[in-house]
């Protein structure tokens, strides 16, 4: 019995580390992306910008490798909520490729201030910071 009990303790353990893994995986493949958009925008590379939303875009796709809990108390869908942010987050980076071949480096920043405000949004209410 004790060795069932241990067996199953042990695999509980690994497929929540596993979780946590998908989970810290997505989270430094969106910090690369954001990074790879700021690389961007200071050398005004359209490539490295390009590449950088591109990525950005895929990697926010990943939002099922996060562990989203409901806030009961709060009546809150985090998943609901993921999923809009996802929307806005795909919106507002096209629109900074946009913005950066019409020439409005000034609306570019301002794009890219918003998502990282959404970033630190998002850690907030879902990651409970």
């Amino acid at each position: 019995m004790k060795k069932v009990l241990f067996t199953f303790v042990i695999l509980g353990n690994f497929l929540l580390m596993a979780e946590n893994i998908d989970t810290k995986k997505t989270m430094q493949a969106l910090e690369v992306s954001m990074g790879t958009i700021q690389k961007g925008l200071l050398y005004n590379h359209r490539g490295i910008l390009k590449k950088g939303i591109e990525s950005l875009k895929e990697e926010i796709k990943n939002i099922d490798s996060f562990i989203i809990k409901n806030d009961e108390s709060l009546n809150f869908n985090a998943k609901h909520y993921a999923e809009t942010e996802v929307k806005a987050l795909t919106l507002l980076s096209s629109k900074i490729l946009e913005d950066f071949d019409s020439g409005k480096k000034e609306d570019v920043m301002i794009a890219y201030e918003q998502i990282l405000n959404r970033c630190v949004t998002c850690h907030k209410l879902i990651r409970k910071w």
